[in-house]
């Protein structure tokens, strides 16, 4: 990577201004790719992705795209990868998963709250959509070096990692090199560069948001962000998925949580059908 300035205890300081973070990235997507034969680039089709696919697409072309398929990705994102694959003329690799999100939630629940039996399905959701499928592309295509567009602005989880391991080094889990180009980058930082270079921009970000909720480009069926307003976001922008999410038991579980455990005998199929019609809004959040 580029020299980095030092300050007095000779610890290295974080390039501050844009220009800098982007030479940083430059430097280490240069030296990665020196130092590795098999590389591949994760990509979602979001701001952060799309930013390093880009970033790694000035030194190589042809580098193949990773791309994880759960099923359950916005219509839009289905929609813009294809546009993307076809006018970038990309290589894709895709990942699918090992169990779907449905039989996610019928053997361990929706991804909700806080108790043991929901914390199990946040993790198996990740598990057998994401990381699975991804364990298994990357060991049989033998990659040996592994881009994400990972920052660690984004969570307190991928802060502490970002410490821990720094931007380039070998996952002993993957048992391959992983290299997050853009890991300093701010928010701000990823959209100017967008601007900067005229990169396509997912369609499923211009939605009209709702107070708390951050759009990603993740699962739509995803209700681990519920109390940040994710359901109201469906709600408000795809009604039809909304309603099939409710449908599916969600709706009941919401329904006994804000009830304190309200009788199972009252909750048929009916009586709940006529709570999401007569009051959508009950679900927006707990």
């Amino acid at each position: 990577m580029g020299e980095l300035m030092h300050n007095e205890t000779g610890e290295a300081l974080e390039p501050r201004s844009f220009e800098d973070k982007l030479q940083a990235s430059r430097d280490l997507v240069r030296t990665a790719l020196s130092n590795h034969d098999r590389p591949v680039v994760a990509c979602s089709f979001g701001k952060d992705s799309m930013t390093v696919l880009h970033l790694v697409r000035q030194f190589r072309e042809d580098v193949p795209v990773l791309w994880n398929n759960t099923f359950v990705e916005y219509p839009e994102t289905y929609q813009f990868k294809r546009r993307v694959e076809r006018e970038w003329n990309l290589i894709i690799v895709e990942a699918k998963p090992a169990r779907d999100f449905w039989w996610v939630v019928q053997r361990y629940g929706f991804p909700l709250f806080s108790r043991k039996g929901h914390a199990d399905a946040s993790k198996a959701c990740c598990r057998y959509l994401k990381e699975y499928p991804v364990e298994k592309i990357l060991r049989e295509r033998r990659f040996d070096l592994y881009f994400t567009g990972l920052r660690r602005a984004e969570s307190r989880r991928r802060y502490f990692s970002a410490t821990k391991y720094g931007a380039y080094f070998h996952s002993k889990r993957y048992k391959v090199w992983k290299c997050h180009p853009i890991q300093q980058w701010a928010e701000a930082d990823v959209w100017h560069y967008h601007k900067l270079y005229g990169l396509p921009r997912n369609p499923l970000y211009d939605k009209p948001g709702v107070e708390g909720f951050e759009v990603h480009t993740a699962c739509w069926s995803c209700t681990i962000p519920i109390k940040h307003g994710k359901i109201e976001f469906l709600r408000k922008n795809y009604p039809k998925l909304w309603k099939h999410l409710l449908k599916a038991g969600l709706a009941k579980v919401i329904i006994q949580k804000k009830t304190n455990g309200q009788a199972q005998s009252e909750l048929t199929d009916v009586y709940i059908a006529q709570v999401i019609d007569s009051h959508p809004c009950f679900f927006d959040r707990i």
